[in-house]
């Protein structure tokens, strides 16, 4: 594999990972229920204990689509890339993290908005949603650490990737010799 190949898939490989990131802001925005204030009489924000629990759940599907993203991202990693080496656990782990970046990023973009101008502007029992913010900035770490799992374990329990480049190697070299002798056998 050359280098304006490596090149090529890894700006696809890129390319991708923004998109999936972009669309998992879309998912992110619209499953996450958030959990709304509500404006008295006298201006006071009251919110339920129901309410106050709900704010974790825009958390917690950032990390379910972390998990879902960093796995397919991690996929096409290893599918694409498997031949340049351990690289393509680095490249997982930064792919990832640029896509987990954009949904983060777009996914608040997408949100109700701020909360404290919306809040200041309600009126007496006006129900207003809480911002979609990730509250967890670790919840951002789901991303890389399921995309470098795929291809670690496959090139754990995969077959030998170097042995393949070797033999190929050994097999072009003695196809400019001119011998065409299968790889592994010796001449007599």
């Amino acid at each position: 594999m050359g280098v304006r190949e490596v090149t090529n898939r890894l700006g696809v490989l890129v390319a991708a990972a923004l998109l999936l990131g972009a669309l998992a802001a879309l998912v992110w925005a619209r499953v996450t229920v958030l959990p709304s204030f509500v404006v008295g009489a006298e201006g006071q924000a009251t919110i339920t204990e129901r309410g106050m629990a709900s704010v974790a759940s825009a958390d917690w599907w950032f990390s379910v689509l972390g998990l879902v993203g960093g796995l397919i991202l991690g996929l096409g990693a290893w599918l694409t890339l498997r031949r340049i080496g351990w690289p393509v656990a680095l490249v997982a782990v930064i792919v990832s993290l640029a896509s987990g970046v954009t949904c983060w990023l777009l996914g608040e973009a997408l949100g109700p908005g701020p909360f404290a101008a919306r809040i200041a502007e309600a009126t007496a029992g006006e129900v207003v949603p809480v911002a979609l913010e990730l509250h967890a900035v670790s919840a951002l770490a789901v991303w890389p650490l399921a995309a470098v799992g795929v291809p670690l374990f496959a090139s754990a329990l995969g077959p030998e990737v170097e042995g393949e480049r070797r033999a190929r190697r050994e097999r072009r070299r003695r196809e400019q010799a001119g011998d065409r002798q299968p790889v592994g056998t010796d001449a007599p």
